[in-house]
């Protein structure tokens, strides 16, 4: 039976800054929601949260007037100053304007979430079984863990929270009862798993971070979850409706093609699917550079559910600490898994040998790829130390992972390096990860035939995909997962649910990758 989803974290009309090509009408996020199979959706105005919560609670209830699949969340904040509603007066103006949860923004409208500022509106809520959420990026784990406490009847459901937020998250999680959380930014390996079987399913609510974030991405950590359908049932949207004190919205079809219909049922796509950027750690691993990470045969399994055919590995212990054993490790992982392209690392920073480690790994080994983590080893990477590294690369048409994180002259220099070394397909990592970056990105893209575009990020951007697209870029565009920092299924149903033809899909998911794989070593 298909899962009713009932998205808790959706934000509609006009807010603070944003790209123009980012969507913001209820008809548009409703397009998307359709494109996804989102049933209904707790949404919240943007004027409330970057204007002023009355001007935008009033808004919405005009907004809800006009769309069935709606459902209000009611933005507070202190009003003792008379600029909002005293505790005793915001229920009945809730009610009126038919909402049905309550939503703070404390960093944004500059006031403390502590008991002596907000209490008085906590007790009314606990009072009245209306249930509280707050973006992580509004309040401090402190702040938070003394609202549960003080409160501990009152329901919070915390948005936003990261991936590398998952150890405090946890903790909070096993001490108070009275905290949910949503998957809008929590793509931890595993989160959906490990969350139900400590804590229950119960504490989970799908958010999709809608119109910022695909909300195809969402809904994929949940269809692939490795729980029972009760337990999907409730996360998809069961638990949101318990907490708003409302029946769940009817359900909707998926209005989307059969690469989207397969992933929203939980299937192995039937395309070829080809990881361009994924990480595993040393078998039996469960942590990398301090973030909650799994090893190659846990990301195996869920790579089986998902259909992915192949994925480029570069090892973390390689990327974060130690090149020379990370190289080992995946060497040995390629040797077992033929669906492993292992990354080269090297950091000349510790005394390496480049042409040494390039030749041995390269041409001996055939490692068909390299990564580069400027972050890292804090080498821009048109230093000449590269130049014998990139000389091999160049004669055997290899490819490359060039990290992009923390380097200020990323572009430049990579525009200098895809010019001087044509023969290597250069990946510009991380080009999904904003509008404002693919854009820059895909201009790198257009003026260099070796430059393409390897799409992963938390941030998941509606509509960016769909922007490169247009942009006349399908065909250098890669699907890619970061696995295991982030959880692979949200990657996969950002591209699934896309609003862009199956042609580009295929294209993306794998086409592209296989394409560059085939090529290595063939000169």
């Amino acid at each position: 039976m298909a899962l009713i989803y009932f998205d808790s974290n959706v934000c509609i009309g006009k807010h603070g800054p944003k790209d123009s090509r980012e969507i913001w009408k209820s008809d548009d996020i409703l397009a998307s929601m359709d494109r996804a199979g989102i049933s209904g959706a707790l949404v919240y105005s943007g004027l409330a949260k970057d204007y002023a919560p009355a001007y935008g609670n009033a808004w919405l209830a005009e907004e809800l007037a006009k769309y069935d699949r709606f459902y209000g969340c009611y933005t507070i904040a202190p009003g003792y100053t008379g600029s909002f509603l005293l505790p005793s007066e915001i229920l009945d103006d809730m009610r009126q304007k038919r909402m049905v949860a309550v939503k703070i923004f404390p960093a944004s409208h500059i006031f403390s979430p502590c008991e002596d500022v907000m209490g008085e509106y906590y007790a009314v809520l606990e009072d009245n079984s209306v249930p509280l959420l707050i973006d992580k990026p509004q309040i401090d784990w402190q702040d938070l863990s003394e609202l549960l406490s003080n409160h501990p009847k009152l329901n919070v459901l915390l948005q936003s929270a990261s991936w590398t937020d998952f150890h405090n998250l946890a903790a909070l999680m096993k001490k108070y009862k009275n905290l949910y959380t949503d998957l809008s930014h929590m793509q931890s390996n595993y989160a959906v798993e490990i969350i139900t079987e400590k804590f229950g399913a119960d504490r989970i609510c799908v958010g999709s971070g809608l119109p910022q974030k695909c909300p195809g991405a969402a809904r994929a950590f949940v269809d692939y979850a490795q729980i029972s359908n009760e337990e999907k049932q409730l996360i998809a949207g069961g638990n949101l409706a318990r907490l708003c004190g409302i029946a769940l919205p009817a359900p909707v079809a998926v209005k989307n093609d059969e690469i989207a219909l397969q992933a929203s049922r939980g299937e192995p796509l039937n395309v070829p699917v080809f990881d361009s950027h994924a990480h595993f750690l040393e078998d039996g691993g469960n942590c990398g550079g301090g973030f909650a990470m799994v090893d190659l045969a846990h990301m195996s399994y869920l790579s089986e559910l998902m259909g992915v055919d192949a994925y480029c590995v570069a090892p973390w212990l390689g990327i974060w600490t130690d090149c020379e054993e990370g190289n080992r490790i995946v060497s040995d992982m390629a040797k077992r898994d033929s669906r492993v392209y292992p990354y080269v690392l090297i950091n000349p920073a510790y005394g390496t040998d480049v042409a040494k480690e390039a030749f041995h790994y390269h041409i001996e080994e055939k490692m068909p790829a390299f990564k580069m983590f400027y972050s890292r080893s804090g080498i821009r990477y048109n230093d000449p130390i590269f130049d014998p590294w990139y000389k091999i690369a160049n004669e055997k048409r290899l490819f490359a992972l060039m990290d992009s994180g923390g380097y200020p002259t990323y572009l430049s220099d990579m525009a200098e390096v895809a010019e001087k070394y044509p023969e290597i397909t250069f990946f510009l990592d991380h080009a999904g990860q904003s509008f404002h970056i693919a854009e820059a990105y895909a201009k790198l893209a257009k003026k260099h035939d070796n430059v393409y575009l390897q799409l992963t990020y938390t941030s998941v951007p509606e509509g960016v995909i769909e922007y490169l697209c247009a942009e006349g870029l399908a065909h250098k565009t890669l699907y890619g997962t970061d696995a295991p920092m982030r959880d692979p299924r949200p990657q996969l149903g950002w591209v699934a649910f896309a609003n862009i033809s199956v042609a580009e899909k295929k294209l993306i998911l794998g086409e592209n990758m296989q394409r560059i794989a085939d090529r290595c070593f063939t000169k």
